[in-house]
């Protein structure tokens, strides 16, 4: 069964029931859901928060607000009662409607939401789908979960702009005409980069192209294997191998790639070692990361990622930004309505708990967990990555030889590089958008530039002198934003990690570099 996105507003997460797939972010906090092939507003259900200055009156603006969520065009004779959610005062309204000729049946839930705050859910279809829809509806709003504390804007903007992004990614796929692209080893491809930069010869491409190798993400949903490649969830590893703070809190885990995968795929791929299992860790706002090796034959154990993980981390990490630097250990102040319980250690490390009380508890009343350090960068959805040998092109420097000699096609560049990126999906490449991320070959990072140089400049002004050409990095991993697991980069497009290739080849990941494309 497939494991549910979660979408984000700025009080409340939601999840879209299993009939209407398909979520479109109108606004940041504006969202309409429907089947997986319809277009339509009906059959539709439609989620809105939005901030209510001086407090909702929630009969006086039921009506107006009601046709704003619904886009309905005409008065409609509600019929309203009280209701709560969440213990907040809410209002209920049903009605049917004639539109063209067709009676339709609609459903509003209006709620006066925290810090004058209003949110609306709402149901539209015909009547002969109105099954469908009233259970979804009703799914829809067991789905939802109250927020301890706000989200950020820019995580809704990031939101936001993630999914326009795959919208237009998708009906652009969609004008394409029907066509295999070649196999992206294929010779086809140096021919195509020759003639989009005016090149008689096609050798004179072969120093701006390399081997890579493309993670191609698989329909998430299905169990996979321990120690297998895959995006999101929770990472397996060796006990007490999970990277953490100085207060003992874990990393949020990325990804992981088996080593092994990767050499049966696309045979050995230098400098990455043949075997063993490399997973990513984010930290610091995602300045940092860190990547653990787990050598082949490691006893590896999985630490599943929950949601209640993920807020019960969200509430710890309020705890800890709120706490004086004169507490002392021992265990810290519970008070009613706290979701967690926890206790300051002699090294300065925290032991958590989930609160004793079941209402407040995100987990079970009073077990302990471990808190991640940034419940930000973690989502619970993972999706096996399946290793296809490719072709990178540098783009950054085939680009600034177009520009600089005024020969060649900057458009034909862009439609070889889209066109190669898409190449290793196979008969998938027009049917869908399956994200493909990248380990070694090419990646730019923002403006454009190679992502070798970037590191190469900053090695040398911190003094580095092994590492100042830029031809001593390689790309470890190049993670795109639009995962099917529904993480969210912030403002970032992608994530890129640098390596030093001398590290790598030895087997040393400690100066590894996250950069935030």
């Amino acid at each position: 069964m497939n494991q549910q996105v979660r979408w984000l507003t700025r009080d409340f997460v939601f999840a879209a029931p299993a009939a209407f797939p398909n979520v479109i972010a109108l606004e940041p906090e504006r969202f309409r859901l429907g089947p997986a092939t319809h277009t339509e507003v009906s059959p539709g259900l439609f989620v809105l928060a939005l901030d209510a200055p001086g407090g909702l009156d929630l009969d006086g603006a039921f009506a107006a607000l009601a046709a704003d969520l619904l886009g309905l065009n005409s008065e409609v004779d509600w019929l309203v009662e009280p209701k709560q959610l969440f213990g907040r005062d809410a209002r209920r309204g049903m009605a049917g409607m004639a539109t063209a000729g067709v009676t339709e049946i609609v459903e509003v839930l209006l709620v006066r939401g925290p810090d004058e705050r209003a949110w609306g859910f709402g149901r539209r279809s015909r009547e002969i789908d109105e099954r469908i829809a009233a259970q979804g509806f009703a799914t829809l709003l067991d789905s939802l979960q109250a927020l301890a504390s706000s989200t950020s804007a820019r995580l809704l903007q990031s939101q936001f702009h993630t999914q326009q992004r795959k919208r237009l990614q998708i009906a652009e796929a969609q004008t394409r005409p029907e066509r295999n692209l070649p196999d992206p080893t294929d010779p086809v491809w140096k021919k195509r980069f020759a003639a989009a930069m005016a090149f008689d010869e096609e050798a004179a491409v072969e120093p701006m192209m390399t081997a890579a190798v493309a993670l191609v993400e698989e329909p998430y949903g299905d169990p996979a294997p321990l120690g297998a490649s895959r995006i999101g969830g929770g990472p397996d590893l060796q006990p007490g191998a999970w990277p953490t703070n100085a207060h003992g809190m874990r990393h949020p885990f990325l990804m992981q790639i088996d080593l092994a995968e990767v050499t049966s795929a696309c045979g050995p791929m230098a400098p990455l070692p043949q075997a063993g299992l490399l997973s990513f860790f984010v930290h610091d706002d995602a300045l940092l990361v860190d990547v653990v090796y787990s050598p082949p034959g490691a006893r590896l154990v999985r630490f599943p990622m929950t949601q209640a993980l993920i807020e019960a981390s969200q509430a710890a990490i309020r705890l800890i930004d709120d706490l004086a630097d004169n507490t002392k250990p021992g265990p810290l102040p519970h008070d009613e309505g706290d979701h967690v319980a926890a206790t300051l250690r002699d090294d300065g490390t925290f032991g958590f708990s989930h609160s004793p009380d079941p209402v407040w508890a995100y987990g079970t009343p009073g077990e302990a967990f471990d808190a991640l350090s940034d419940e930000r960068w973690a989502c619970v959805a993972s999706a096996r990555l399946r290793p296809v040998l490719t072709q990178s092109i540098n783009v950054a420097e085939a680009q600034s030889r177009i520009e600089d000699l005024g020969v060649g096609s900057g458009s034909a560049l862009e439609d070889i590089s889209d066109d190669l990126r898409r190449a290793p999906l196979g008969t998938r490449s027009n049917a869908r958008l399956a994200p493909v991320h990248q380990m070694l070959g090419y990646a730019t990072y923002a403006g454009g530039q190679d992502c070798r140089q970037e590191v190469a400049g900053s090695a040398q002004q911190d003094g580095h002198a092994d590492l100042t050409d830029p031809e001593s990095w390689v790309v470890l991993v190049h993670i795109n934003a639009d995962s099917t697991t529904g993480r969210v980069f912030w403002d970032a497009l992608d994530l890129t990690v640098m390596a030093p290739r001398s590290d790598v080849a030895a087997g040393r990941w400690e100066r590894c570099v996250l950069l935030p494309g």
